[in-house]
């Protein structure tokens, strides 16, 4: 999802619900050997047509290439190294319903990979 989609979908919420909650978080995520990819975690949470509801981005860089680091011993493992781009980025949207018997989020299959209120 570009920019300016998810900014449409924030507004279009943001019109029809009214937002209880709007944040970004930072998102890191490690490979094998230590080297950390830093993206970002968009936020909104709303009361919708199902009740609590909070939809996510996550936003992160292009993983172009991987590389298997394999040690000599029969008992060791491969460890992957991902080189990633600095100028491409690949999001991730994400729905969640609040499960008040649960008290945690519980996520929401998006059919077609699209999200509309």
């Amino acid at each position: 999802m570009t920019d300016e989609k998810w900014d449409d979908l924030k507004e279009n919420v943001r019109e029809k619900f009214g937002l209880l909650e709007e944040r970004t978080e930072p998102d890191v995520m490690t490979d094998d050997i230590g080297q950390e990819i830093k993206g970002e975690k968009d936020i909104i949470v709303f009361n919708g047509p199902m009740g609590k509801m909070m939809v996510t981005r996550t936003k992160r860089p292009v993983i172009l290439d991987k590389k298997s680091h394999y040690h000599k011993t029969q008992a060791g493992k491969a460890l992957t190294e991902y080189i990633v781009s600095d100028t491409e980025f690949t999001s991730n949207v994400e729905a969640f319903i609040w499960d008040d018997l649960a008290d945690d989020w519980k996520g929401l299959d998006l059919r077609g990979g699209t999200i509309s209120f």
